[in-house]
């Protein structure tokens, strides 16, 4: 089965391997290797705790946690929260992250039991 792109200079259809356009000529870029998707896990994108986003520190998600609980879920379960301990850049655990929605759960059980 073959894959057709088109042509950058002339929106042809042209086979994806095809180093230039058989109708116009215009060079087109090639993959020497298709990109594959594999289900593993990426490195995280950042490398040190200044490239973390305010909004993925520890500091907000505790925030979070004592002043508006669905921001602070709305980001635990987006993405990853990170911290800085002896000058290494670590993340809160999923474990963690369920324990806190346990509590609030149950916080909130219990509130609504008592009404």
């Amino acid at each position: 089965m073959t894959s057709l792109v088109f042509c950058r200079g002339c929106a042809h259809q042209i086979h994806e391997t095809a180093i230039s356009c058989p109708k116009c000529g215009a060079p087109q870029v090639t993959l020497t290797k298709p990109a594959a998707i594999t289900p593993t896990a990426a490195p995280p994108a950042v490398q040190n705790y200044a490239q973390v986003p305010w909004y993925r520190k520890r500091w907000f998600a505790g925030l979070c946690i004592f002043l508006f609980v669905p921001a602070y879920f709305l980001v635990a379960f987006t993405g990853d929260i990170y911290f800085e301990k002896n000058g290494e850049l670590k993340t809160i655990s999923k474990n963690e992250k369920f324990i806190v929605l346990g509590i609030f759960l149950i916080i909130v059980f219990i509130r609504a039991m008592r009404d």
